[in-house]
């Protein structure tokens, strides 16, 4: 059965989440990008394959997109917060110079030093619109 590209967005603006891990040696730090606007193309068999997937919700009534579909393309924008999270192993004047460095410029910065984005997910909190693209 050939794939088809499906365009996914929410119903209502900003209700999309990006969660991105850095990772440093053995270091994780969690950075949550939330209330985000835009769209997602993914590949699916069928529109129906698309809504029975995403029925499924975690306990905060997300759905992990990137869980669950081969992401195209995307489309975000905006960004009300920009939450970081810090392992404990991480003394805390060390984490309080990181969250600088991520108030400048996150990604050039963190790079320079050494971290890489290890890991993307981005989760839909609404209602979600299906419309094919092909």
């Amino acid at each position: 059965m050939s794939e088809n590209i499906f365009k996914l967005e929410p119903k209502w603006p900003k209700c999309i989440w990006q969660i991105e891990h850095w990772k440093k040696n053995s270091e994780v730090i969690e950075r949550v990008l939330w209330w985000r606007f835009g769209s997602v193309n993914v590949e699916a068999s069928s529109s129906q394959e698309i809504e029975k997937l995403i029925s499924k919700r975690d306990e905060n009534q997300k759905v992990c997109i990137s869980d669950l579909f081969e992401i195209v393309d995307e489309t975000l924008k905006d960004c009300k917060a920009d939450d970081i999270y810090f392992p404990e192993t991480i003394a805390e004047k060390e984490t309080e110079r990181l969250k600088e460095l991520f108030d400048k410029d996150p990604e050039a910065m963190f790079e320079k030093e050494g971290w890489d984005i290890w890991e993307t997910k981005l989760y839909f909190e609404s209602d979600i619109i299906i419309k094919a693209i092909k």
